[in-house]
Order: C-alpha cells, then sequence, then structure tokens
C-alpha cells in the first residue's frame, strides 16, 4: 500500500466553476427634454383710451336778403336791348348792381310788367322771356307777379309770363298762379336750414278782372283772406316776407290804408314788409305788434329801372337785410337793415342801365335824358330826395363792406 506522502504534490484536479448569468444593467430612464416656454412678457396696464373730441357747437345762421322795387320795362327798354339777330339781351340794365345782388341768400324783385315774349307800350305793357334771364344772371331768385299790369295781356298773357318763368331757375314766384293748387300751396324757401316764408298781393289790376273761373290766378287784398293765409304759414316758417303792391303812384309819403295794412300784417306776424307800386320811394320803419312782434317795413322801394319821365321816379332802391337765426332756425337779432338808394339812367335815346347813387356823377347828371321831359337832374336833388325819404335808412353799399 502506497503511502501518500505529503511533500510530493499530487495532480491538480481542475475546478468546475458554475456559470453565472450576468445581472443586468441597470437602464436609466432617459427623461424628454422640456420644450422652452415662452417667456412671459411682463404684464402693464392699458393706455387708457383718448378722450373723445367734444363736439363743436352749432354755429349761428347768417342770412342776407336783398330786394328791388318795379322792374318796368317799357318799350324803349325792351327796344334798347335788342340785338342785331332779333333776340334780347337784357343784361345791361343789371350789370352795374350785380355785385349787391350776388352773394344774397333771398335776392327779391317785383316783375311789374308780364314777361309775354312781346314787346308792347304803355299803358298795356309787355317785355320779351330773356328779362327773366338777366335777372337771374343778376343774381334774383325771387320774384313777384301780383301787380296791376298783370292782366295787361289778359289771362292768356299772364299764363305766357308763368310759363316763361317757370322755365328758369327761380326758387319762387309769388302772386300769380296757373293752378287753383298752386295757389293754395304754402311758398318756403329754405336756405342755410332757414325757412323762410312768402306771400304777395295787388290792389287791384287796373280795372281789368279774372274770369270766375280764373280768380285763383292773382292773389289780390283781402284783409280776411290775409289774415288767414298768414295764420296758415307763420308756424311752418322761421321768417315771413309779405309783398304789398299798394298806394299811390308819385306819392312820396304813404296813405293811411297802407299804414293799416302794414300794422295787420305785424300783427298777423310779419317780419319783413316790402312795397311796391308808386313808382318812388317811401318811406321805412318798425313796426310792433302787442305781442312783441317786430316787423320792418319799406313802404315802397320805387323804381328799379324804367323809361319814365319824372325826375322822382329815377331814385330807387335796393332793400339790404342781415339777420341771423341760432341754429334751430330762431330769429335772434336783425343785425343791419337799410336802403342803398339806385338811379336809373338813360340818355337822350337809349343807353338804359342802373348805378348806385354813390357811384352817380355829375358827368352822368348832365347826360341824363330826363332833362327833355323836365327839369335836369342833379346830384343836390337825387340826395336830398334820398334823405327826405329815407332819412337814417339810407345807406351806401360801400358802407356794408
Amino acid at each position: 500500500m502506497a503511502v501518500l506522502s505529503a511533500c510530493g504534490a499530487a495532480k491538480e484536479q481542475p475546478q468546475v466553476v458554475t456559470p453565472v448569468e450576468p445581472s443586468p444593467a441597470p437602464v436609466e430612464t432617459q427623461q424628454p427634454e422640456s420644450t422652452p416656454q415662452p417667456e412671459t412678457p411682463p404684464v402693464t396696464e392699458p393706455e387708457p383710451l383718448p378722450e373723445p373730441e367734444p363736439e363743436p357747437e352749432p354755429e349761428n345762421i347768417q342770412i342776407r336778403i336783398v330786394a328791388a322795387g318795379d322792374n318796368l320795362l317799357h318799350n324803349t327798354l325792351s327796344n334798347d336791348s335788342r340785338k342785331e339777330d332779333g333776340t334780347y339781351d337784357f343784361y345791361h340794365l343789371y350789370e352795374n348792381i350785380a355785385e349787391i345782388i350776388d352773394g344774397s341768400d333771398i335776392a327779391f324783385i317785383n316783375q311789374e310788367v308780364m314777361l309775354t315774349g312781346e314787346v308792347s307800350a304803355y299803358p298795356n305793357l309787355a317785355a320779351p322771356a330773356e328779362c327773366a334771364d338777366a335777372l337771374i344772371q343778376a343774381g334774383f331768385n325771387v320774384a313777384n307777379l301780383a301787380t296791376n299790369h298783370s292782366l295787361d295781356k289778359g289771362v292768356k298773357g299772364l299764363t305766357a309770363c308763368l310759363e316763361n318763368m317757370q322755365q328758369r331757375p327761380f326758387d319762387a314766384l309769388l302772386g300769380a298762379f296757373l293752378t287753383e293748387e298752386e295757389s293754395e300751396a304754402l311758398c318756403i324757401v329754405e336756405k342755410q336750414g332757414v325757412r323762410i316764408g312768402f306771400l304777395s298781393y295787388t290792389y287791384g289790376l287796373n280795372g281789368y278782372s279774372l274770369p270766375k273761373d280764373k280768380a285763383y290766378m292773382i292773389a289780390l287784398i283781402d284783409e280776411a283772406k290775409m289774415k288767414r293765409e298768414c295764420e296758415a304759414i307763420r308756424p311752418l316758417c322761421d321768417y315771413l316776407i309779405v309783398s304789398m303792391h299798394w298806394g299811390n303812384e308819385y306819392q312820396l309819403t304813404t296813405t293811411s290804408y297802407q299804414r293799416k295794412l302794414a300794422q295787420e300784417l305785424c300783427d298777423w306776424g310779419a317780419d319783413l314788409i316790402i312795397g311796391t307800386h308808386p313808382h318812388v320811394l317811401e318811406p321805412v320803419e318798425w313796426l310792433e305788434s302787442e305781442s312783441g312782434q317786430k316787423t320792418l317795413c319799406v313802404y315802397a322801394l320805387g323804381n328799379f329801372v324804367s323809361g319814365q319821365h319824372k325826375r322822382a321816379t329815377m331814385l330807387g332802391g335796393i332793400l339790404d337785410v342781415r339777420l341771423t337765426f341760432d341754429p334751430e332756425g330762431k330769429l335772434l337779432t336783425t343785425d343791419s337793415a337799410g336802403v342803398i338808394p339806385t338811379v336809373t339812367h338813360y340818355k337822350n335815346k337809349g343807353g338804359y342801365t342802373i348805378y348806385t347813387l354813390e357811384s352817380y356823377t355829375d358827368d352822368l347828371c348832365a347826360e341824363h335824358g330826363v332833362k327833355n321831359f323836365e327839369s335836369p337832374l342833379t346830384l343836390d336833388y337825387l340826395n336830398n330826395l334820398t334823405d327826405e325819404t329815407l332819412g337814417d335808412f339810407a345807406i351806401t353799399w360801400e358802407s356794408l363792406q
């Protein structure tokens, strides 16, 4: 039996190693990248809205009214206005005073003679329709047709005149009507928002009369009718103008009947009375009613132009009235009111035109054709007649500039 010693090495046996499954490496959890957030702007207080601009205060309204007297077209004036081709141009009559009419809101003319389209001599007067074109060119926009000459050429002539005038751009034709409906309609013209009413009447028709079925065609003076019409139109207008064809021819003073009617019109609400017919100037005055209504009455503006032969008929006038209304149309003040004296001028033959008295000269007086019929015209005569008739109501065009 062999004895194993410890000093000799025995042959080594291989070690058996049991393989060990490796532990899985820890998995790191990957956090998603965060989306950058936009920076929050600092909170600021909103700027206050601007205060709305205050509405401008409505302004008062300025109204200017002018009025001229009798546009008395004798046949000599029509013949003087006839051109070589047979047509007519009347503007030469008015060209020297057109600047006065220019810029007015209301420009009134008393069309004494019916514009039938024919030329006719006194006593049954008529004139060509082209005169209406000249009036429009000069600036007139309101014409009165209720005169003692309205029926000089009968109903046919009056109808022709109305048709001729209606073809032109007048704002209003007063006192004569084609239809009964026209005669009953209220005549109100609006200017700058101010409503201006009109009425018109004549004392008579030179002895002529309208057929019964045409009685509406011309407005005659009738106090009961006038009162009714004033009461009907007054509440609907802001300012009321009444045209009165009245008085005595060539008389420089008023009649008691004119004064009576004028006071009644004041009592019925008229603001302005424009008198025509006497062919000479008559006084101007303020009237007042018991209720405090104030009325400016121009009793007669004289001839605007004519072929007459009396010295006093050469002097006429243009009324100029300046008014202030509030934005609602209420009359606040009459700022000025006066009459600019004018002179009808003609030579020994023809040359008819109108001048202001302030522009009239000694040389023009010397050539005036009235000297062939009575005393020559002089500046002293014209100025004295103006002072005696108009007094403080006489004004000059230059003073209004």
